[in-house]
Parts: structure tokens; C-alpha cells; sequence
């Protein structure tokens, strides 16, 4: 039978002042009834923290309901018990190398039992934890993306990647050594093309000369070995491929020679030069054109 029915059936073979004292408490009863429907549902639905608070609530509007009580210790063991299991799953879970899940365990530990110092703690070290296993993954990442980048030859590509801002910290000894290998490459990838240029060049083979010339002035980099004399034979180059007439190949020769060294004046006179007869050129093609068309 419903307890508040007991109470409001009990309450009718007494004086009329009891019979309203007994119809209030009854309304309690009832009341607080709809809180321990509510608990128990929710202990059902497996909302723990839900059903305690219904409870407590029950307990509050009837504070004689002592079978509430009783259901509040056994709320507050499940709960226990729960705390305990996700404790558990989370230190198995970093042992095999999942901190985020474990970290996830904690958190929802926390919701439990929210405040506790030892959770807390126990959280804010896992936030660590996965704060550097994300920092080692992203490490990882950039290095392999380096070293495909270095397999392809594309030197300045992989070593932009690993020099641009933050990375040599995130990267540390691993960035270090990959940087060397890269300029190790880089060197030996210049020394090889420069004396295929120049024997390309003593053969008389110009326009080979200046591809690989201009190959590898985009693997230079200003103050590096080489770099003076490979801008002086662009230099040689360049003039020798004007003489032949190939102004344009001239122009792109010496105007890469110029971003390894922008301070070099004669290289900044022989492009204005070049430019002056190349717009000479375009002019007399022009006047040729509108002549023609006449």
C-alpha cells in the first residue's frame, strides 16, 4: 500500500485536530513520494547524481521518511562503486598508452564526486600527459612531413618546414638532426649540379648550363659554400648567352644570381642593360606589327 494512504487512512479514526495534522502530513508524504518515483527512475536510467538529488529533496519535504535514507546510502554506494571502476579504468587505460582516455575516465568521475582534490590533481596531471603526447604527435608529424619533403629534393621546402617559428623548440635534437641532413643534401645536390654546369658550359652547351644553373640557384642560400662562385659563373653565363643573342635567358640567369647576392652591382647593371634592349626589341616588333597591318 502507498505510504501516504497509510498515513491518510490512519489518520481517520482520530479527533478532527489530528485528522488535519495527519491530511497535511499526508501531503507530504505524497509529495515527497513523487521525488522517490523520480529517484528511482533515474537510478534506473543509471543517472546516479539525478537520483540522490531527488532523494534529498524527498528527504527534505518529509524528514521522517526513513526508507529514504536507506536509499541514499545505497545511491551513495553505486556511486562509490562507480568512482571506483572509472578510477580503475583510467590507470589502465594510460598503462597501455591512452591517457586521453584516461583523462576522459577522471572527468566523468569528477561530474561524481565534483571538488575533489585527489580527482583534480589526478586530472590536472593527465592534462599534462596529453598536452605532450599531442605535442610529440604533431613533432612526429612535421618531421615526417620534413623528410618526405627531403626525399622528393625539395631541400628549401623541408628546411623552411622545420626552421619556421616554434618549430626548432617543438622539434628540439630530432629538428636539429634532420636540418643537418637536409643541408648535408642540399651541398652535396649543388656541388653535383655546378660541375654538370660547367662542364655543360666548357662544351658549349649553354641553355643546359643555364638549367642547371638556375636549378641551383634555388637550392643556394646566401653565405653558404659555393654560393660566391656559383653567382659569378651565373654572372659568365649570363654574358655569354647575351652575346648569343638569348637576352631573356640572360634576364632570368642573372635576375636569380641577384636575390643570392642584391648587393652585387654588376649583375644590377647588366639586368638594366638587358631590360633596355629587350623593351627596344618589343618596340621595333611593335612598330613592325602596326606597319604591317597598314
Amino acid at each position: 500500500m502507498d505510504a501516504a494512504l497509510e498515513v491518510e487512512l490512519a489518520g481517520k479514526s482520530c479527533p478532527p485536530e489530528v485528522q488535519e495534522l495527519v491530511s497535511g502530513s499526508a501531503d507530504r508524504l505524497r509529495k515527497a513520494d513523487s521525488y522517490v518515483h523520480k529517484a528511482l527512475k533515474r537510478r534506473q536510467e543509471g543517472n546516479l547524481l539525478s537520483a540522490r538529488a531527488n532523494l534529498n529533496e524527498a528527504l527534505r519535504i518529509y524528514p521522517k521518511y526513513y526508507w529514504v535514507q536507506t536509499l541514499i546510502k545505497n545511491v551513495d554506494r553505486a556511486i562509490k562503486a562507480e568512482l571506483d571502476n572509472l578510477k580503475n579504468e583510467a590507470s589502465y587505460l594510460e598503462s597501455i598508452g591512452d591517457p586521453e582516455g584516461a583523462l576522459s575516465r577522471i572527468e566523468d568521475a569528477l561530474v561524481l564526486l565534483p571538488g575533489d582534490q585527489k580527482l583534480e590533481s589526478e586530472a590536472s596531471r593527465l592534462r599534462e600527459v596529453v598536452s605532450r603526447a599531442q605535442a610529440d604527435q604533431r613533432a612526429q608529424e612535421l618531421l615526417q612531413s620534413a623528410r618526405d619533403l627531403l626525399d622528393a629534393e625539395r631541400f628549401v621546402e623541408a628546411q623552411d618546414l622545420l626552421t619556421k617559428e616554434g618549430s626548432s623548440r617543438q622539434l628540439g635534437a630530432r629538428g636539429e638532426a634532420l636540418l643537418a641532413e637536409i643541408r648535408e643534401r642540399r651541398h652535396e645536390r649543388i656541388k653535383t649540379r655546378f660541375d654538370d654546369a660547367m662542364d655543360m658550359e666548357k662544351r658549349g652547351d649553354l641553355d643546359a648550363a643555364a638549367d642547371h644553373t638556375l636549378s641551383i640557384l634555388e637550392l643556394a642560400l646566401p653565405g653558404e659554400p659555393l654560393t660566391g662562385e656559383i653567382v659569378e659563373f651565373s654572372r659568365l653565363l649570363g654574358m655569354k648567352l647575351y652575346s648569343a643573342g638569348k637576352l631573356s635567358r640572360a634576364k632570368e640567369l642573372w635576375s636569380q644570381a641577384l636575390v643570392i647576392e642584391p648587393e652585387n652591382l654588376k649583375l644590377q647593371s647588366y639586368l638594366k642593360e638587358v631590360q633596355t634592349r629587350l623593351d627596344n626589341l618589343d618596340r621595333i616588333k611593335k612598330r613592325g606589327m602596326d606597319s604591317g597591318g597598314q
